[in-house]
């Protein structure tokens, strides 16, 4: 997490002054945030939510407005829809929705300290609705308080037990915890719900790794394939698991469709080095590794792999 966002990053929502939003800190969500650790989470202060309407602006006036800040928002334009989301605030005070875009701005940014106050805040208005309860364990998991982060899901999911992002992301967050059979189990709730999810595969795969269970984990990707053909990563990992298995042979077809799907696709070249090194087709993977260090610079496995092959060979 940027520490430095904290301080250029001031909150909005009642109780919490507004500021402005840096734009030069503004970063691009990224899908999946893994949560590290599980530190003891501090107590988080019930905020105060006055509520202050300025009569002098219709509701349609704000909903115009809070509609533009959405649109902002889902562009990618952080900045314009932070300044909007304020302005609601200003008019509203405990507007919900401008609470809650602002939290998941403050997200997106890594200032999860921020982010985890003002989803506080829209719950405070808002006790009924699922995403701020979802999104608050995001952010929660994302500063490493996973058993606060879980109970937050659990709530979100009492409240809509068929939220597909809250029972993955809460899956996601057993695993981390080393909590395989409930992990397994929302991962099995979201393709019963959602059976065209092929993701949920994947994380099926992940946490069966790390149980030991490679055949199984073979068995999940398979089907992830099978819903998603055209998945580089899909193939990259049956490939990755099969060279692990010491099945190189098996693993060579699914790592070059790997690469043929994303030419540049770092991993894959890795992965098929090490399958061509299990062929005994060592020129061709020195030259698998090269490739994978034109894409990805100091890429250590890659760089080790390459030295370890060149050592073998007297080069």
């Amino acid at each position: 997490m940027a520490k430095s966002l904290g301080k250029k990053l001031k909150g909005g929502g009642a109780g919490i002054k507004a500021g402005p939003l840096k734009k030069s800190a503004v970063t691009k969500v990224t899908t999946t945030t893994k949560a590290k650790g599980n530190a003891s989470p501090k107590k988080v202060p019930k905020p105060h939510m006055p509520i202050n309407i300025d009569s002098s602006h219709s509701p349609s006036e704000l909903q115009a407005a809070l509609i533009n800040a959405e649109k902002l928002h889902l562009k990618g334009q952080l900045q314009e829809a932070w300044v909007l989301y304020q302005d609601i605030l200003r008019q509203e005070p405990a507007h919900y929705a401008a609470i809650h875009g602002m939290g998941l701005i403050a997200a997106q940014m890594k200032s999860y300290s921020m982010a985890i106050d003002l989803f506080n805040n829209a719950i405070a208005v808002d006790k009924t609705n699922p995403r701020a309860y979802s999104n608050l364990a995001n952010a929660l998991a994302s500063e490493g308080k996973n058993a606060l982060a879980i109970k937050n899901y659990d709530k979100a999911l009492a409240l809509d037990p068929g939220y597909i992002d809250a029972i993955k992301n809460r899956g996601i967050v057993q695993a981390e915890l080393k909590r395989y059979k409930e992990a397994l189990a929302d991962f099995a709730k979201v393709l019963e719900l959602q059976p065209g999810y092929w993701r949920a595969h994947i994380y099926t795969a992940n946490v069966l790794i790390s149980m030991g269970e490679l055949d199984k984990a073979l068995q999940a990707y398979d089907f992830g394939l099978a819903a998603n053909p055209n998945s580089a990563a899909l193939c990259n990992n049956v490939g990755a698991i099969l060279c692990s298995m010491g099945r190189f042979k098996n693993a060579l077809p699914k790592l070059d469709r790997a690469i043929k799907i994303n030419p540049q696709y770092a991993e894959a070249f890795n992965n098929r080095a090490v399958a061509l090194i299990g062929l005994k087709r060592n020129q061709e993977a020195l030259q698998d590794y090269d490739h994978a260090i034109v894409i990805k610079p100091q890429y250590p496995d890659a760089m080790i792999g390459r030295s370890k092959l060149q050592a073998s060979m007297n080069l």
